[in-house]
């Protein structure tokens, strides 16, 4: 049983296969189609690429492109499997061709990552997360259960093997929570992933994610070595494999960048990485995803999102050109559209740890939960909130799943703020656009100019809006496409005009 609960420094060596493999961006835009729900590939979409990030099965999905693989050379956890091992919610990485529209391609070398495998205590279980082999797991609405309804299911000691991608604090934010030890890499292997914290080269003590590592046996690939930074698998195989002084007792180690020649980049190829932001202060500039440096300039675009979305533990895809030592940008996408909403509060329900928003006269249930940052409104009345988050999966109830409150509410209008709107458009007329379940006429707009474009130029004609928008849909491929993300101003808190429509990227 699979259930998606209610609502993410490279060497110059090179194989065979990568000699074979160039690099190219590959990804599927979001807007730009006039409405048709599809869109229209960048040019020179076509050619080899190497992609990593979150994967849905069919064939193999990830970063907006349908890989063929059931010719592919498929690993496990290193472990060789078929395509059928291939699920949704792994993190994957991926070597192979993509055709010339940019949504298909053709697989050659497939690598599904594991970040933790062990038995579960479930008095370390919580609402939102657990704790496994030291390491915190949080889970959210788009994390997918195998074996599992959920968290309440983990009632016994359970073997569980976690997919996910890891932040700033080295908690993994889990993406696939697999309990079928038959899908598992090795069952019968304790397993830690991440990145080494500790002093000299090739330490027999260090610490992965908080949790102590005792080393003493083989080396993969032998001869490899790993330090503080290194990312690293630590494997066990004589359960209980945490000791008595608390230490995992690692018989096996290898060291993840000496064995992936095949999936890294060579100066002036293309790159493409899904990951959560880590070391981000200011745009233009440097910091991580995931592993990868990534560099971003003021050409980089940004769909999904606008640069001040730029965040640490934000979930993004960065595509570009591998300038040797960083990823310099041309793109960063936003894997989950920001949303963006401002205006007061008229109900809460601490139980369920949500409350409702009016914008200009419209209702949208937002929830919080432990990854929440700023005040949580304890009471209806709060003059204005600003919220930054995500939609909620699945579509109804429609819900926003808060990542940060804000006091400060910015404008004027006679109610002291501008309620707004921000979120990708799930549907349009020739009058209105759908942005949260919640229809908006945008036909005349009181500011002026009424609309805009990404740039902030002004779009004379609401026909000329309409047809530089894209509802979201699916593309040619069958892979969903977020709908262009478009921001609606209003006049005050209790008048429902348009103010002004922006598309946002």
């Amino acid at each position: 049983m699979e259930t998606r609960f209610p609502s993410s420094p490279f060497e110059s060596s090179r194989t065979a296969l990568l000699a074979a493999l160039a690099l190219s961006v590959l990804a599927a835009c979001s807007g730009g189609t006039g409405g048709t729900g599809t869109t229209t590939p960048p040019p020179g979409a076509g050619g080899v690429t190497v992609s990593s990030g979150v994967m849905t099965k069919g064939s193999t999905i990830v970063n907006g492109v349908r890989f063929e693989d059931t010719t592919a050379n498929i690993s496990l956890d290193d472990t060789p499997k078929t395509n059928a091992a291939l699920q949704s919610g792994m993190v994957v990485k991926v070597a192979g061709t993509v055709n010339d529209d940019g949504i298909n391609g053709t697989a050659q070398r497939v690598k599904a990552l594991v970040e933790a495998r062990g038995t579960v205590t479930p008095a370390l279980v919580g609402a939102q997360s657990l704790v496994l082999n030291g390491q915190t797991v949080l889970v959210d609405d788009q994390t997918v259960f195998s074996g599992l309804t959920g968290l309440s299911a983990i009632v016994t000691p359970t073997l569980i093997e976690v997919h996910g991608l890891r932040d700033t604090t080295a908690r993994v934010r889990a993406t696939r929570i697999e309990a079928n030890a038959a899908q598992m890499a090795d069952s019968s292997l304790d397993e830690i992933r991440g990145v080494v914290n500790g002093t000299g080269t090739n330490p027999t003590t260090f610490t992965i994610g908080g949790q102590i590592i005792n080393f003493a046996g083989t080396v993969i690939p032998n001869g490899a070595s790993w330090q503080n930074g290194s990312v690293v698998e630590v494997y066990c195989g004589a359960r209980p494999c945490i000791d008595g002084t608390g230490a995992f007792r690692a018989t096996q180690l290898k060291v993840e960048d000496a064995q992936d020649d095949a999936f890294k980049p060579a100066p002036g190829q293309k790159v493409e990485t899904e990951g959560l932001i880590s070391g981000f202060n200011v745009h233009p500039g440097d910091f991580s995803v995931g592993t990868t440096p990534v560099t971003t300039t003021s050409s980089t675009r940004f769909e999904g999102g606008i640069a001040g979305d730029l965040a640490n533990n934000v979930k993004v895809e960065a595509e570009g050109a591998w300038n040797g030592t960083r990823l310099v940008a041309s793109k960063i996408d936003f894997k989950r559209s920001v949303v963006r909403l401002q205006g007061n509060v008229i109900a809460v329900n601490p139980a369920l740890k949500q409350f409702t928003m009016n914008v200009a006269g419209r209702s949208v249930i937002i929830e919080t939960d432990s990854l929440t940052t700023g005040p949580v409104p304890g009471a209806a009345g709060t003059t204005c909130l600003e919220v930054r988050g995500q939609r909620k999966v699945p579509a109804a109830p429609v819900i926003v799943t808060a990542g940060e409150i804000d006091p400060n509410c910015s404008g004027g209008g006679s109610g002291g703020f501008r309620p707004v709107m921000q979120a990708p458009v799930e549907a349009e007329t020739s009058t209105t656009v759908t942005l949260l379940g919640i229809d908006i006429d945008i036909s005349n707009p009181s500011d002026a100019p009424k609309w805009e474009d990404v740039n902030g130029q002004p779009i004379t004609t609401l026909a000329a809006f309409l047809n530089a928008v894209t509802p979201a849909g699916t593309n040619a491929a069958g892979v969903p496409v977020p709908g262009t993300l478009v921001k609606v101003s209003f006049n005050s808190g209790t008048d429902t005009t348009v103010r002004q429509v922006e598309i946002e990227d």
